[in-house]
């Protein structure tokens, strides 16, 4: 099992302290051949905007988005989420896996992060909202909600697909880290709901 990890700014290595605690092998991708031969894939937070910038010289987005089409697992956290969202509020679309539409810094500035209840599908968990995009809506009846922050959604899934809007990978849960070996092998978590 090897997982490809988005590495090119943001909160990859936390991601990638994850990867170990499931005992899984990871490549940083910063290049499209990075993307070979990897069972799944990680999308951080970060900056969305710095991260579009950084990968443009080799369009590093539409090999990326590339793989997502063809089924690969696939994870996204907070600017991650941007990045895969169908329609984004105050930036661009990048790579458009998430039928949603999602507002960049909702919640304010940094210095307006928060850490919040979550209940993420039979779990509830603190989790924490760093400069945090907000779901406005869904687009379409393939996006499943699965993780809620008081009435609030804060994570969905579509087919291959989990956009979460905070930050797991800063806690490393004992419900998250089972969570996160079932999907990423599977593209779905198998547990009970």
């Amino acid at each position: 099992m090897k997982v490809g990890v988005l590495a090119l700014q943001g909160s990859f290595l936390d991601h990638c302290k994850s990867l170990e605690l499931c005992n899984f092998n990871y490549v940083l991708v910063k290049r499209i051949e990075d993307l070979d031969n990897i069972d799944s894939l990680i999308v951080p937070g970060g900056e969305s905007t710095s991260m579009k910038v950084i990968q443009s010289e080799q369009n590093l987005f539409n090999e990326v988005d590339k793989v997502i089409k063809k089924g690969l697992p696939t994870l996204t956290t907070c600017a991650g989420t941007i990045l895969l969202a169908k329609d984004v509020i105050d930036g661009e679309t990048c790579i458009p896996n998430l039928d949603i539409q999602i507002q960049r810094n909702a919640y304010g500035r940094q210095n307006q992060s928060f850490e919040g209840d979550v209940k993420f599908l039979n779990n509830s968990d603190i989790y924490c909202f760093i400069r945090a995009p907000k779901i406005l809506n869904i687009l379409s009846e393939n996006v499943k909600p699965i993780a809620f922050h008081n009435d609030e959604v804060v994570g969905v899934q579509q087919h291959n697909v989990v956009g979460l809007t905070y930050h797991p990978e800063l806690t490393n849960d004992a419900f998250y880290i089972e969570w996160l070996k079932q999907y990423l092998k599977s593209g779905e978590y198998v547990g009970t709901f």
